[in-house]
């Protein structure tokens, strides 16, 4: 997947904290950029509904939405903790740590 850049956001849990940022390929490294790409590739990100969230919620659960941008279009997922599958859990947790780095100046 050619991905020109990706929105990520996390809201929700005890705090209620949002957490977004916006990801492009430049920022980050090469190493990233191929895990990001395998995780996007295995899960088939274009093809999945956008509206993954289950009628069961936990608690003060994190809810994300992630839109992924290419040249032929954008798709956005929104999904949470209890619903997310789990090779989603996977890209979440690796979207988080990246969303959580500081930005370079």
């Amino acid at each position: 997947m050619d991905v020109e850049r990706i929105k990520f956001e996390r809201t929700g849990g005890f705090a209620g904290m949002t957490i977004a940022r916006d990801l492009k390929p430049d920022d980050l490294s090469e190493e990233q950029v191929h895990k990001l790409s395998e995780l996007l590739d295995d899960l088939e990100f274009e093809n999945l509904p956008e509206q993954m969230t289950g009628s069961e919620s936990m608690p003060d659960e994190f809810t994300y939405t992630i839109t992924v941008e290419t040249r032929r279009g954008e798709h956005t997922v929104v999904t949470g903790d209890a619903s997310a599958p789990e090779k989603m859990q996977e890209l979440l947790q690796f979207l988080n740590r990246l969303a959580r780095k500081k930005k370079n100046p």
